[in-house]
């Protein structure tokens, strides 16, 4: 019995052994997998720190100056395609004011260019136009009403109605590019920015002024009938 006794104590505390033993293993364990979560955690944080700092060091490379020149080709791209679009609105136009306001602005969106290119010169660059998805959306608008008005008695109005939203743009582009000039001192070319502003406000009123006095008016007698 005694013997019997004996061989159960031990058991026991065989066991009691193997699970602290266990325990003893699974509290390294536990510890490792933490280690490891860690070191982890610290080389994504890294990673993020490097990345963010790259982005920081990316924005500060790029200045005022930069845009500005980026606006100036944008807007060198839009001049030249709104100068090869206007035979096709002053064709398609009916009313003889309509067809000589778009022929006078075609002269001046030509000076214009010129405008651009002189600002080109002033920075010591080449004169480089910037594909500009905008005025292209624009134009393309206007094509798409010529041919679903182009013959119609609203023609006019649709015409005026497009040549409208490029001013607008053109209007709201220029505004910025001075403010830009402004803060850049450069003075000569605000001058010339000025200039071409004054041009196409003035161009925008003009269009404005013949739609409510006689454009709209002609159309809107066959909506009468």
């Amino acid at each position: 019995m005694a013997t019997a006794d004996k061989s159960t104590k031990d058991d026991k505390a065989s066991k009691n052994v193997a699970k602290k033993t266990a325990r003893a293993s699974g509290t390294k364990s536990g510890t490792a997998n933490t280690e490891t979560r860690k070191k982890r955690a610290q080389a994504v944080a890294t990673k993020a720190a490097a990345r963010k700092e790259t982005r920081a060091s990316q924005k500060d490379v790029k200045s005022l100056s930069d845009l500005f020149e980026h606006a100036l080709g944008d807007i060198y791209y839009a001049e030249k395609k709104i100068y090869k679009s206007l035979p096709k609105m002053i064709k398609a136009a009916d009313h003889p004011e309509l067809v000589e306001a778009l022929t006078s602005h075609r002269d001046e969106t030509a000076g214009q260019i010129e405008k651009l290119e002189a600002i080109f010169e002033l920075l010591g660059k080449r004169a480089k136009a910037e594909k500009c998805d905008a005025i292209d959306g624009i134009l393309e608008e206007s094509e798409s009403l010529l041919e679903d008005f182009g013959t119609s008695v609203a023609a006019d109005a649709a015409i005026i109605f497009s040549c409208q939203a490029i001013e607008h743009y053109e209007i709201t582009r220029y505004g910025s590019m001075r403010a830009f000039a402004d803060a850049l001192g450069m003075d000569e070319a605000k001058q010339h920015i000025d200039d071409i502003l004054a041009q196409e406000k003035a161009a925008d009123a003009n269009l404005t002024e013949l739609a409510e006095d006689s454009v709209n008016a002609a159309a809107a007698e066959y909506d009468d009938e």
